[in-house]
């Protein structure tokens, strides 16, 4: 049975020569459109591919085992039309040893092949989390037993600084939490470095600009913006009202003042002009005709605004610039040591691991990227191929880690896999990125990276996923269909090369109604922002009705929103109501 698929899924299913972003909605078919896409590579007429000739990373097992399934059924169908097909007869069996898989997965069978590579015994087995919490413990027991016996005033000052109560229990949470940043970064050593960097400077604090700096200013501005789009929209609101119109001067002064906020270029200036932020007072509005629905809104909008400002001036400036910096400075010594205690962490539990010939899942990606990438800094990585030396950063906005080279192991992966496609790309950190980078062709002219994944969907981000690789591809990928690169043909009209990044949005949801989606919507606009989900909810990122259900035999109602009361009391009476 053919398929009716949309303008935009077709173009996700045709396109080649380039890398490609798919921004795909909940509902919008992007399963059965990925499938389509490899279906149309395998049985292309002119240049059909062999299905192991395709790099398919997904998120979980489970994702996995359901894609193998949907295209192994996918080219019986083919099979089924076309018995003789010897082609397709190759793909029914190739499609059991295609490369389908997580990317845990995908790393393990990469350094099973290379083990030759690393410092690694081949016979490795991957731990439970019971037998590496033991092992957490034990390196964390044994850190600070020795620290408390020989670390000295540093040491001592640090705990005073860090402890909270009786117990360690405050101390070793934030070692881990700095430890398990760590491990999301291509290269802990050299993050570890960099951190110890940034806290530079004569003493009497940062000089910057640090890269801490610069993420405190990009939140500044991005805040300010959206408390100026909220503020627009109240002054929108009094404006078509004859008695509120009397508030527009004020909110008129509101936009000004949080303008000044979004425009502010150095970092030292910030707490000063959060100090000096001033409302004034709205005019009084008495009258008995106005409505009092609209005044509420306006003035309950401009309250949260104004509270949301003083929090950002309790944050961000708690003093004067020179006594910020002076306080900065005396957390020098707590900090580093804190960096310390968290690098020595890694190595003791990193030697318990070896010790026991056990990784854990950083453990694969980490030893993974030693097999795809030289990094000099490290002198462990594999030999670098010839000529695929460059200066680059892993991250979005991290800085560089710098000079690193793909080695020759990195190559030949490479230039195994036509096409390289990641599913829930959204869900993707930093050293799956590095990764990525080390298995495309995009180095040899050949961007062959397909992306599919839905920013408003990263839930992640508590495992150190970063939906910011998702979004500065969004924001600086072309639209399917516009030239990247324009030349002058001969016949004096616009040629466009092929390659570089495209993106494709997928907004029409074929599973739910069209009532359920405007419910949906309604919520959303009003909540999702850059803050708030890592993009503006717009009519361009909405849901969009894709599918026509059967008519309903009774009238279909709206969604209804119903607002749980979760804190301590209503959630233990809701705990032993369900108990009874």
């Amino acid at each position: 049975m053919s398929v009716n698929w949309t303008e935009e899924q077709k173009q996700v299913i045709e396109s080649r020569g380039s890398n490609l972003l798919v921004s795909a909605a909940a509902g919008s078919g992007k399963t059965a459109v990925l499938v389509e896409r490899i279906i149309r590579m395998v049985t292309d007429e002119k240049h059909p591919l062999d299905i192991d000739k395709l790099l398919v990373m997904t998120f979980t097992n489970a994702a996995a085992a359901e894609m193998r399934e949907r295209i192994g059924a996918a080219i019986e169908q083919k099979l089924e039309e076309a018995p003789e097909d010897e082609h397709l007869q190759a793909q029914a069996a190739l499609v059991h040893h295609a490369q389908i898989t997580t990317i845990d997965s995908f790393c393990v069978n990469l350094i099973r092949s290379h083990f030759n590579m690393l410092d690694l015994d081949p016979a490795f087995r991957i731990g439970d989390e019971g037998e590496l919490m033991l092992l957490r413990a034990d390196a964390m027991q044994e850190l600070l037993e020795g620290r408390y016996e020989n670390g000295g005033p540093p040491f001592e000052r640090f705990v005073e600084a860090y402890s909270q109560g009786k117990s360690d229990a405050s101390i070793e949470t934030y070692i881990m939490q700095v430890y398990t940043f760590s491990q999301s970064n291509p290269y802990p050593a050299s993050w570890f470095a960099q951190c110890r960097e940034e806290w530079g400077g004569d003493g009497e604090g940062p000089e910057g600009p640090y890269p801490w700096m610069e993420f405190l200013m990009a939140d500044v501005k991005r805040q300010a913006r959206e408390w100026m789009g909220q503020i627009r929209e109240a002054l929108e609101e009094c404006r078509a009202d004859e008695y509120l119109c009397a508030y527009e001067p004020m909110l008129q002064e509101d936009i000004r003042m949080l303008k000044s906020l979004e425009q502010v270029e150095d970092f030292a200036r910030l707490p000063s002009l959060l100090s000096s932020v001033k409302w004034p007072r709205l005019a009084s509005v008495r009258s008995k005709d106005v409505d009092g629905e609209k005044k509420a809104y306006i003035t309950n909008c401009r309250d949260r605004v104004k509270k949301a400002v003083a929090k950002m001036r309790d944050l961000y400036a708690f003093g004067e610039w020179g006594e910020m910096c002076r306080d900065l400075a005396g957390t020098r010594e707590p900090v580093q040591m804190l960096l310390d205690l968290a690098e020595e962490f890694s190595r003791r539990y990193q030697e318990k691991k070896r010790e026991r010939n056990l990784v854990d899942f950083n453990d694969l990606e980490h030893e993974a990227l030693k097999v795809l990438i030289h990094f000099p800094e490290t002198g462990k990585e594999g030999p670098a191929s010839q000529a695929q030396e460059e200066d680059g950063a892993f991250g979005q906005g991290e800085g560089g880690f710098g000079r690193f080279s793909y080695t020759e192991a990195a190559d030949q992966v490479a230039m195994q896999f036509e096409e390289v496609l990641v599913d829930e790309y959204q869900d993707s950190n930093l050293v799956q990125e590095a990764l990525l980078g080390a298995v495309s062709r995009e180095r040899f002219g050949h961007p062959n990276v397909f992306m599919v994944g839905d920013v408003k969907q990263s839930i992640y981000k508590f495992r150190l996923a970063r939906p910011e690789l998702f979004l500065e591809k969004y924001h600086t990928y072309q639209p399917y269909g516009e030239p990247q690169d324009r030349q002058e043909s001969s016949g004096g009209k616009a040629a466009f090369q092929e390659g570089g990044g495209r993106k494709i949005e997928l907004h029409r949801n074929f599973r739910s109604r069209e009532q359920v989606l405007a419910g949906i919507n309604d919520i959303f606009f009003r909540i999702m922002t850059e803050n708030l989900g890592n993009i503006q909810y717009t009519q361009e990122t909405a849901l969009h009705p894709g599918a026509r259900f059967a008519e309903a035999g009774a009238p279909i109602g709206y969604p209804e929103l119903l607002l749980v009361d979760t804190g301590a009391g209503a959630l233990a009476q809701m705990e032993e109501e369900a108990a009874d």
